[in-house]
């Protein structure tokens, strides 16, 4: 006899119920929970960012040469004695230029973009997990 999936409490042992009542089925059971456990309702958070630009200066390196990349002991002397006169060298490469957009509570947004676009980067600047230093520029506004 075929059990009705509607049937079947809806919980973590019943993955069946889960998947049959929808793809929120699973947040909203999670949600009650710890509304539950809090006694209080989740908190509700829209994120706004507006011309967020990241910049970093970088080592730029004259040498094209693939050899020249290899891990020996003459590359890695050459490569620390460039780094001394490394100010010449250097390049400004923008990772975001001038992004704005807004994610509401309640919905889910889907980032695309190019392998190298910066798609990694704003997410961690939204987070606050962007490792900042001193060759790192963010400008624009995040609230």
């Amino acid at each position: 006899m075929a059990m009705n999936p509607s049937d079947k409490k809806l919980g973590l042992d019943s993955a069946d119920a889960l998947m049959a009542q929808g793809p929120n089925a699973l947040h909203s059971y999670v949600a009650d929970k710890v509304q539950a456990a809090m006694g209080k309702a989740m908190p509700q958070m829209e994120v706004r960012f507006k011309d967020l630009s990241i910049s970093a200066k970088v080592f730029a390196s004259r040498h094209s040469d693939p050899k020249s990349q290899l891990p020996t002991l003459y590359n890695s002397v050459k490569k620390s004695a460039a780094k001394l006169n490394a100010k010449n060298h250097t390049a400004e490469k923008m990772i975001l230029k001038n992004a704005s957009g807004v994610f509401k509570p309640g919905t889910i947004t889907l980032l695309l973009g190019q392998p190298g676009s910066g798609k990694s980067s704003l997410m961690k600047v939204l987070s606050g997990r962007f490792p900042l230093e001193k060759n790192v520029t963010i400008d624009g506004e995040i609230t």
